[in-house]
């Protein structure tokens, strides 16, 4: 309890929540761990009791063993990549290579890139350009990685003849890249954790089969804040969703 004089009493309550705090950031640090531990345990276990089953004559060494063997090996390899970006990005040590990049021509590429796959969602993609060119101070790759995984995301999560829009606008010191989709939406429940490494809700589009282990999202959002940007979401669940970029003309 706070007892004591209104010093102490603030003292007192400064205390509780700092430790309130580390708690919150243990359970974090376990809680990661504990992800971690898993997602590389699952692929790990497949890898090494197909390889044994193999070498006990149980199963042939087909190609077709072969290559399923090697998409394991692929999904173990880019999950490890991505917990090692994700970890850099965390640390304020990712490097970034910025330049000055006209953003709609780079956003113009990027959706020409997915009609694709639009196509065969049977899913609508436009892009929304500005009516002036955009300069900002970015890392074009890092960027065009965070826009494709937002677009990939919401074609994922849209139904047949829904559409998916790309959109670019310009204020006095940001620019604003928004990816919304007319698709499943969001439980509310669910917003607050979206970002978060492994998120496994139901809905999540942090984590279904393409996404493999749920760290797209966290990913973009650490990509963006290297930007001294910030990524936030809005959505309605049966009403669809909009992810929104946010970052600094200049850096």
């Amino acid at each position: 309890a706070e007892k004591g004089s209104l010093e102490v009493k603030s003292l007192a309550k400064s205390f509780n929540q700092m430790a309130t705090e580390l708690e919150k950031a243990e359970a974090l640090r376990r809680s990661l761990l504990a992800d971690v531990s898993h997602e590389l345990r699952h692929p790990a276990h497949l890898l090494q009791g197909n390889l044994q089953a193999i070498l006990d004559g149980v199963y042939p060494l087909e190609m077709g063993e072969i290559e399923r063997l090697s998409e394991q090996a692929q999904h173990l390899t880019n999950l490890i990549n991505d917990l090692y970006l994700l970890a850099q990005a965390e640390a304020q040590q990712l490097p970034l290579n910025c330049q000055s990049a006209e953003l709609s021509t780079l956003l113009q590429s990027i959706v020409e890139a997915f009609q694709g796959s639009a196509a065969s969602h049977q899913v609508h993609l436009r892009f929304e350009p500005p009516a002036q060119a955009v300069q900002a101070e970015v890392d074009v790759m890092r960027v065009r990685q965070v826009v494709e995984n937002l677009l990939d995301n919401a074609l994922r999560h849209t139904p047949a003849e829904g559409e998916v829009v790309v959109s670019l606008k310009a204020e006095a010191a940001e620019v604003r890249i928004t990816v919304s989709d007319t698709g499943e939406g969001i439980p509310t429940e669910q917003i607050e954790h979206i970002f978060d490494r492994f998120y496994r809700g139901d809905n999540s589009r942090s984590r279904d089969e393409a996404n493999g282990a749920g760290l797209g999202l966290a990913i973009a959002q650490a990509f963006i804040q290297a930007h001294e940007g910030r990524v936030t979401v809005e959505s309605k669940e049966g009403e669809g969703a909009k992810f929104t970029v946010i970052l600094p003309i200049h850096k």
